[in-house]
């Protein structure tokens, strides 16, 4: 593995709507959400039972679609294409005050822009690369890219990297809808300022009045990404503090703004919660006004109540409030769960005023809240995990029935592991981590889909290549190793999958998965999602359907881990894989560029 150095990478910083057509219709569902307040009681994709999707009736969307259609069966195609420009360029930001901040933004924000179509529209985002010592690559968390994983925007798997100075069109179909974000996949590049929120409007199993939209919640640092990656392998650095839509007030109170927004007394609002950050989950709430929660990660879910809920990084939740309060200013309030000590389990913040932002009624004088938090303790209390998969808190609108028979006799194991990777000079321990003893690290000039493309199959170890089974079904176990004695790394990791939704069978804390276990797994209707967290020192189960053909990384979302290693890849049916005709011209303008003899890639796994 090698390191990418620090100084290059800002040597600039001194210069500084449509017609519609139905793809294929899907049995009718009665299914309906009986704890859901105001819900519809339409009959959901019943083509005699069109209606338009309001804010007293969000389960319709129309010709045929609606909150009832499993958007991995079934979806709308527009014809519409909505088009975005990215540009990506060196600059500082001072998001709160205290000085400035060299970072990589996408249109000169922080966050970037919010990126927003509808369910079946066709997405057409042109990412310019104006970076004068780096590449890049957009991926665009959680989005399917069903027949298009060359657009998946993962350096060395399914592109090479946007050069400096170039630039690459990404074309995809918004089959799935809901909330998630874009960011880069180059290395570390999303923790110094390299992301943006994605929205795909679509039907809800919950009705509301207005979309309030994306609340990105993020650490931040004193010192960049970059800076502290390799830092990151002995002891995780702390955030300085953390933003909401890339806004706080200083530690001190004394500089800086909230990020606000307003309601209106008696209206129900959309709350779109994303974590974009580095190394830290959250535990999210807005005083006094509890959450219906409608969705995880894209995925529309059952309603039900929660004074606060838990994000982990790369995970969204989108959630209702209702302005139903006595007319004021209430907190929303992101808090890095207390859990693990003098090693923090969920990463750490050193801003003791926490991370905050305003829900202000119009009908009220604007100031900072004197609202109270929820207690934090009993069903309240701080955790660094999901929901129980033993509730029925995240369960699918949609009946998911995973067969279970393929799982009892051959399941795979995927250990997750800290592997010892020598020593600094002040003699700390370096580790590295890795799936089934292999940290990936990825060939920029060489990505997996050119491999495909020439048929070639001898995959470089590095690669931590998995040959998907040319089954119906693929079973995975994720088991956390114990660490070396006093590494003190038995710590939760935020798994996510490109190129699917998997079901999350089961997981487990502190505990080794054996067969027996089999008996606590839910097959019937388990959570869906694209995110979820492998406990500390224990296991994840979970499933998917081998229906995509593509090379889909899958890996831990806390950066400073999959930086280290913390990947793999399943290659799912190479021979339909399909390969855009520029791909070839974007590696071969990559290879040109490289600047092997002033910059090096080392200690990084390149994604």
């Amino acid at each position: 593995m090698y390191l990418l150095r620090t100084l290059p990478l800002f040597a600039s910083l001194a210069a500084y709507a449509s017609a519609s057509v139905v793809v294929e219709r899907q049995a009718s569902s009665t299914t309906t959400s009986s704890a859901a307040r105001s819900s519809t009681t339409l009959t959901p994709d019943d083509a005699d039972t069109e209606c338009s999707n309001t804010a007293s009736s969000r389960a319709c969307w129309g010709n045929g679609f609606s909150i009832a259609t499993d958007f991995d069966k079934k979806w709308p195609d527009t014809g519409r294409t909505v088009p975005y420009t990215l540009d990506i360029t060196n600059t500082t930001i001072d998001p709160d005050g205290t000085g400035e901040r060299r970072v990589m933004l996408i249109n000169n924000q922080y966050p970037g822009p919010v990126i927003r179509a509808s369910w079946g529209d066709w997405l057409e985002v042109t990412v310019n690369n104006h970076l004068p010592d780096n590449g890049t690559g957009i991926h665009w968390h959680g989005i399917r890219q069903y027949e298009t994983c060359d657009q998946d925007g993962v350096p060395g798997i399914t592109e090479c990297p946007i050069a400096p100075g170039t630039s690459r069109t990404y074309r995809f179909h918004c089959t799935q809808y809901g909330t998630s974000w874009y960011h880069s996949h180059w290395s570390v590049q999303y923790g110094v300022g390299t992301l943006g929120p994605l929205v795909i409007d679509g039907p809800a199993t919950e009705n509301y009045n207005e979309d309030l939209g994306p609340f990105a919640v993020t650490d931040w640092y004193d010192e960049t990404a970059f800076f502290n990656n390799p830092l990151a392998r002995s002891i995780p650095p702390q955030a300085y503090t953390g933003l909401v839509n890339g806004m706080n007030v200083s530690p001190d109170g004394t500089k800086g703004k909230y990020f606000n927004a307003t309601v209106q007394s008696g209206k129900r609002y959309r709350l779109r919660l994303i974590n974009t950050s580095v190394d830290s989950a959250y535990m999210v709430s807005v005083d006094d006004h509890p959450f219906t929660v409608i969705t995880n990660d894209f995925v529309p879910i059952m309603p039900y109540v929660a004074d606060r809920v838990f994000v982990g990084i790369g995970q969204r939740l989108d959630v209702i409030i209702e302005a139903n309060q006595t007319a004021g200013n209430y907190w929303f309030r992101a808090d890095v769960p207390a859990v693990g000590g003098a090693f923090p389990a969920c990463g750490n913040n050193a801003n003791p005023n926490g991370i905050r932002a305003i829900i202000h009624y119009s009908n009220s004088t604007f100031a900072n809240p004197t609202s109270t938090a929820w207690d934090r303790t009993g069903v309240n209390a701080d955790r660094c995990n999901d929901e129980s998969y033993q509730t029925d808190k995240l369960t699918p609108y949609w009946d998911s029935f995973v067969p279970s028979d393929a799982l009892l006799a051959n399941p795979e194991l995927l250990s997750v592991q800290p592997q010892e990777a020598g020593v600094r000079s002040d003699n700390a321990t370096i580790f590295q981590w890795a799936i089934n003893t292999t940290a990936l690290n990825v060939d920029w000039d060489k990505p997996i889909l050119e491999y495909v493309q020439e048929g070639n199959t001898s995959y470089p170890k590095s690669e931590n290549l998995i040959n998907v089974p040319d089954v119906d079904w693929t079973y995975w176990v994720l088991q956390e190793i114990p660490t070396p004695a006093g590494a003190h790394l038995d710590i939760p990791h935020p798994i996510h999958l490109h190129g699917h939704d998997f079901y999350v069978l089961g997981a487990k804390e502190s505990s080794n998965y054996t067969n027996d276990q089999a008996s606590e797994l839910n097959f019937k209707n388990p959570p869906r999602r694209d995110t979820a967290i492998l406990p500390s020192g224990g296991w994840l189960v979970i499933a998917f359907e081998t229906n995509n053909p593509g090379a889909w990384i899958m890996h831990c979302h806390i950066a400073w881990h999959v930086a280290d290693g913390l990947a793999t890849q399943f290659l799912e049916t190479p021979g339909q894989i399909k390969i855009d005709s520029g791909f070839n011209d974007i590696c071969s303008t990559w290879r040109d560029y490289y600047p092997e003899e002033s910059y090096w890639k080392k200690d990084d796994s390149g994604v």
